[in-house]
């Protein structure tokens, strides 16, 4: 396996070689080699890097819908397939963009997640301290009214600041979300931070994401520089070259490397002096060899006066320098030894110490294989290597020293034969079809004829056939062409006309409803194949599909794109951590330990303390992401439906709604909702109890009410007696009082009539007699004054003037009105 393997081909060094020998840069070299020599040249087309590069670059244009068209032009000239030159055809070749549409569908679908790392300490003294804060919490929830009591007398708060859950189930998911060691909380906040000096969520994430989608493959570095900490790179899969591997997670990979094209100014930058100036000047030698460079310009210096220093013309070529590592296994010895004091040491003894065989003291040797990196960069073609060696500050358990990896964090889909199989490169042939279908019906509209007619010439006399009487084939096929006029001759052998000599041509777009559901026919091919339906790219109106049915759809959807969707939170994981083992082994003295010490400090400065602690623990990250859109709307639904039947208040619906995992949301809405319905039925009971009080206090107060009424009845009732007794008595008396009055008014009325009547009888008896003589004066009169008058001594006889009577007093009225009245006498008598 090792050395030579062939002619053309060049084997691994030895891997079991002394760490002497791998720290040597021929060792480097050597492996250098056989990694390019393993993948091939990369300007050969039959190599293995150059077949894999070919497909991404193919890959990415679908993605982009900036494809080669060529291949449609040579099956749409007919005339001259191999030419491909479309010199009979007029048509828009630029590609339907149908791939990139979902690509970006799954690419945003699973950006919209917003991943975020969560660390927990699964190492035995972490699971001891969050044992007992779980017992504690406990203790507190089973003794939370005692709590509270001891606080109501103490006057201060005894639970640390922390609410103290209801029922155990809440404690449970309480325990799962909140309870974190300052260790974890530490680091966590360590990791995100370097996440976001990285900018890896929103540019180095996205890009791997869709090289996933795209491509298959995402790859990403990571470099512990001590000026600028932990830095994450994204690395283009097509430049990335890697041991053989069948796991799509490359966790057995030995050896890893990327490809990438700089200047040589920049190669004299990274290199420094590890390289002469002449041999610079024949590595550009070298690449201009093998890059077909213009070598006319005369590789002298020319003198750069603005900066003081020379600069070879040879500065302007671009050289592949591949950046690869590779893990290898080192035996460490050590030896137990007592002394003549009686003490044990453990000593390092190098690699390959033997004891001694006859000693004085007890010895013991132990050896230890540690798993290191060795890596360096390579410049191909030139058998020319710098920054070689073995790999500092590399990213470790702390439980288990032994083990390591390498910087690269890589996944793929459907890996076969170090290719990957991505969505795109399933959906190239329907792609294609689908463009050639978008292609036929652009010729089928260019070739669509306007209404015309069919001329017989041979029925028509004297007609013009053209210069010298002919027309020639394509004459008359460029007149139908522009005018839709077909000329052609009719006769039959026998010399008669066999048709009428003009005829009508109606002409229509041909075979146009067949192309659309051709094209229709693909484009559902491309949604099998890639597993996104028209509910999950919310191309179908909500209201043309059962809500039930649209879930199906996109649960349908998105168990089709799991594996990139799983490939894309791997990646996240691999990412954040690696970041907490490098981390975990920064030096105490270096200022990048200082840098993050401090930042951490600024959220919380309990935890400044802590960092230092973060060695002895043991991390393992959980990705947790958001929920998904249909996921938070059955959430909110069961919330809303909650608030509306009074069993959720406003403050629990936001707990609910802060929480990011679904399933922790539901058990806190169930939680909380059963402690809702309890603290109802609590509350309904009281409300019974209160109303069974307050009913029995009314009646109570009611029988009161009637026994107050009765008694002031009685009262009321006696009293009333008691008046009716006086008042009988009363008017008893005033009875006696008015019957003697009325009887001694009788008595003197009846005595005062007699006397007034007698008066009275006197009066009228002269009263009439003066109005009898009145009576006979006046009729005397009257006669005399008559006569005189007949005998015309006198004028006419006016009336006489009467004497006016003085008017009577309102008492002669009354009394001769009661006189009247007594007696029968009217007033006309």
């Amino acid at each position: 396996m090792y050395g030579k393997q062939g002619k053309n081909s060049i084997g691994f060094p030895d891997p079991l070689a002394s760490r002497e020998q791998k720290e040597s840069e021929k060792y480097g070299l050597s492996y250098a080699k056989a990694i390019s020599s393993q993948w091939g040249a990369i300007e050969r087309d039959n190599s293995l890097y150059k077949k894999r590069a070919t497909t991404f670059e193919r890959n990415r244009a679908y993605a982009n819908g900036t494809q080669d068209t060529s291949i449609y032009r040579q099956l749409l000239n007919s005339l001259d397939p191999s030419n491909a030159d479309g010199s009979f055809l007029n048509l828009d070749f630029t590609p339907v963009p149908i791939l990139p549409k979902f690509v970006r569908i799954v690419v945003n679908k699973i950006l919209s997640s917003d991943p975020y790392p969560n660390l927990e300490a699964v190492d035995p003294i972490s699971s001891s301290e969050k044992d007992a804060e779980r017992r504690k919490v406990k203790m507190m929830v089973q003794n939370k009214d005692k709590i509270a009591k001891v606080q109501e007398k103490i006057g201060r708060d005894i639970s640390g600041g922390k609410e103290i859950p209801e029922t155990l189930e809440e404690a449970e998911i309480f325990l799962e979300t909140n309870i974190k060691t300052a260790g974890e909380v530490a680091a966590q906040v360590a990791t995100n931070m370097t996440l976001k000096w990285n900018d890896f969520n929103d540019s180095i994430y996205r890009r791997c994401v869709n090289d996933v989608t795209t491509l298959g493959m995402a790859v990403t570095k990571r470099t512990n520089d001590p000026n600028y900490g932990i830095k994450i790179e994204y690395v283009d899969p097509k430049n990335f070259v890697h041991s053989y591997t069948e796991d799509p997670n490359f966790g057995d990979i030995v050896y890893a490397g990327h490809v990438k094209r700089i200047s040589l100014q920049e190669l004299k930058r990274i290199a420094g002096d590890q390289f002469t100036d002449d041999e610079y000047e024949k590595i550009a030698n070298q690449v201009a060899k093998r890059y077909s460079y213009d070598m006319s310009t005369p590789r002298s210096y020319a003198n750069d006066n603005s900066f003081g220093n020379n600069r070879g013309a040879y500065d302007q070529y671009m050289v592949d320098v591949m950046d690869f590592e590779f893990l290898s296994l080192d035996c460490m010895t050590f030896e137990q030894k007592d002394n003549k004091y009686g003490n044990t040491g453990f000593y390092y003894k190098g690699e390959n110490y033997k004891a001694p065989t006859n000693s004085v003291y007890n010895r013991s040797v132990t050896k230890m294989h540690n798993v290191t990196v060795y890596g360096g960069c390579y410049v191909m073609g030139c058998d020319k290597i710098f920054n070689y060696g073995i790999k500092k500050n590399l990213p470790k358990n702390m439980h288990d020293l032994t083990r390591t990896t390498m910087s690269y964090s890589v996944v793929a889909t459907n890996l076969q034969g170090n290719i990957p199989k991505s969505m795109v490169d399933s959906c190239i042939g329907f792609a294609d079809q689908l463009q050639l279908t978008h292609l036929k019906i652009q010729q089928a509209i260019a070739k669509a004829k306007p209404d015309g007619i069919i001329i017989d010439i041979e029925g028509l006399e004297n007609v013009q056939l053209g210069k010298g009487g002919e027309l020639q084939p394509l004459d008359l096929h460029d007149i139908y062409e522009q005018t839709g006029v077909f000329y052609y001759r009719s006769k039959n052998p026998e010399g008669g006309f066999q048709n009428p000599p003009i005829r009508e041509i109606g002409n229509n777009i041909r075979n146009i409803n067949e192309f659309i559901n051709l094209y229709n026919h693909y484009l559902r091919l491309i949604r099998d194949a890639t597993g996104i339906n028209e509910a999950m790219d919310a191309s179908t109106p909500k209201g043309d599909q059962l809500v039930g049915v649209r879930q199906q759809a996109i649960a349908a959807g998105n168990n089709a794109i799991y594996d990139i969707t799983n490939s894309s939170m791997v990646l996240f994981k691999k990412v954040c951590a690696d970041i907490v083992k490098c981390i975990q082994v920064i030096p105490k003295n270096s200022i990048l330990y200082r840098a993050y010490e401090n930042a951490i400090g600024k959220e919380n400065s309990d935890i400044i303390t802590t960092f230092h602690d973060l060695p002895l623990y043991n991390f393992g990250v959980h990705v947790v992401k958001e929920m998904e859109e249909i996921e938070k709307q059955y959430l909110e639904q069961n919330i809303q439906a909650s608030i509306a039947q009074k069993e959720l208040d406003i403050e629990d619906a936001i707990a609910i709604r802060q929480l990011k995992d679904v399933n922790q949301a539901e058990r806190l809405l169930i939680v909380r909702r059963k402690k809702r319905m309890a603290r109802n039925q609590q509350m309904a009971q009281q409300g019974a109890q209160a109303q069974a009080q307050a009913q029995a206090q009314s009646a109570q107060a009611a029988s009161q009410a009637r026994q107050q009424e009765m008694q002031m009845q009685a009262q009321i009732d006696a009293q009333t007696m008691q008046m009716k007794v006086q008042l009988e008595m009363e008017m008893e008396k005033l009875k006696h009082e008015h019957k003697k009055e009325i009887e001694t008014i009788k008595a003197e009325a009846v005595l005062g009539i007699k006397t007034d009547d007698r008066e009275y009888r006197e009066k009228l008896e002269v009263f009439k007699e003066d109005r009898k003589d009145e009576r006979v004066k006046k009729q005397t009169s009257d006669q005399s004054k008559l006569i005189s008058q007949r005998q015309g001594q006198r004028d006419e006889i006016s009336e006489p003037e009467t004497t006016a009577q003085p008017p009577m007093s309102q008492g002669q009225m009354a009394q001769q009105k009661t006189i009247q009245e007594k007696f029968g006498i009217n007033g006309q008598q």
